[in-house]
């Protein structure tokens, strides 16, 4: 861990990022599960554009 991100790597984990915001996880859960800190989690899902939650919004439904 303790490296910084770039490339390929940053890309590779801001998908799966997004992907599992949008199915509903929340950017604390996806930061532990990933071992990387809630700053990160939430800078990587800005910088794809992710429009966030607001705090305590019910999480979507997996479909």
């Amino acid at each position: 861990m303790g490296r910084h991100l770039k490339g390929r790597a940053r890309r590779e984990l801001a998908a799966q990022l997004v992907r599992e915001y949008q199915a509903g996880a929340t950017v604390r859960a996806l930061a532990g599960e990933m071992g990387r800190s809630y700053t990160l989690a939430r800078a990587l899902l800005l910088e794809a554009g992710v429009r966030m939650r607001p705090r305590g919004a019910p999480k979507r439904e997996a479909r």
